[in-house]
């Protein structure tokens, strides 16, 4: 199939019926959705084996004892047999009906590229509408060296919209699993300047911001600022990391999406 969405769940019960409804609503059915579970206690199994036994040909469901977001991920992704790979997390969901069929024309449109990312639309656990990510043109960018230097200092990729091949992570590397978050800002670091990469100008899901989350929790600030400097200390010499630990402040300050 052209698509393989995967959906990473522990204790999802409270969100996953929304992403489950958006994705079996799309006018593309091209897809299989593949559920990696950390053995959840609540009630999050029996609503997916229940969307399972409805399409049994498109849910596939895997539980794995949990070792970290990452490391969810990349099961997800062993488990795939689509072409292209879409990370949609349990509390997440694609922005409208027709995501799946707008990606698959843009693809065919721009000659089969290494991956594409587009825009999310970001909201707080309650639903109250924080805005769009990436808003502003500047990052909103086709690949070309200017863009893949701006990548290197600011992850402007959110994963919710990132639609890559298989057969690109199976050449380059999974997710890095030492990371629980940032994982995604590091391996879009990693294949820039090896990929070809393009934007699509659409909002492609509905990322979901809440307190308790690894990725967008405030509790989690400190780890989370951790593990950005870390993978910035990669890729970076002293002056870029420099400037990237300025920047990154500024932003801590003024963007609410930024974590």
């Amino acid at each position: 199939m052209k698509f393989s969405i995967i959906t990473c769940t522990y204790n999802s019960a409270q969100y996953v019926q929304n992403n489950i409804d958006s994705v079996k609503n799309q006018t593309c059915q091209d897809f299989e959705h593949i559920f990696i579970d950390g053995f959840s206690i609540d009630d999050t199994v029996e609503i997916i084996e229940k969307y399972r036994q409805e399409f049994p040909t498109k849910v596939r469901f895997f539980q794995f004892s949990p070792k970290g977001i990452s490391n969810a991920m990349n099961c997800g992704i062993e488990k795939s047999l689509g072409e292209y790979l879409i990370h949609l997390h349990s509390d997440d969901s694609f922005y409208d009906n027709d995501a799946l069929q707008d990606v698959n024309d843009f693809i065919k449109e721009k000659n089969n590229p290494d991956w594409i990312y587009g825009k999310v639309n970001v909201v707080e656990e309650n639903n109250t509408n924080i805005g769009i990510f990436p808003k502003y043109k500047l990052l909103q960018l086709n690949k070309n060296p200017l863009s893949s230097y701006i990548l290197k200092f600011f992850s402007f990729i959110p994963h919710q919209s990132v639609f890559i091949k298989k057969i690109v992570l199976e050449k380059f590397g999974l997710f890095d699993e030492t990371l629980r978050s940032s994982m995604d800002y590091d391996l879009w670091i990693k294949i820039r300047n090896k990929t070809n990469w393009a934007f699509l100008n659409k909002i492609i899901s509905n990322y979901k911001i809440r307190p308790d989350a690894q990725s967008s929790g405030k509790k989690n600030r400190k780890e989370n600022y951790r593990n950005l400097k870390k993978v910035q200390e990669r890729y970076m010499n002293k002056i870029e990391f420099f400037l990237a630990s300025i920047f990154d402040a500024i932003l801590a300050r003024i963007n609410k999406t930024i974590r």
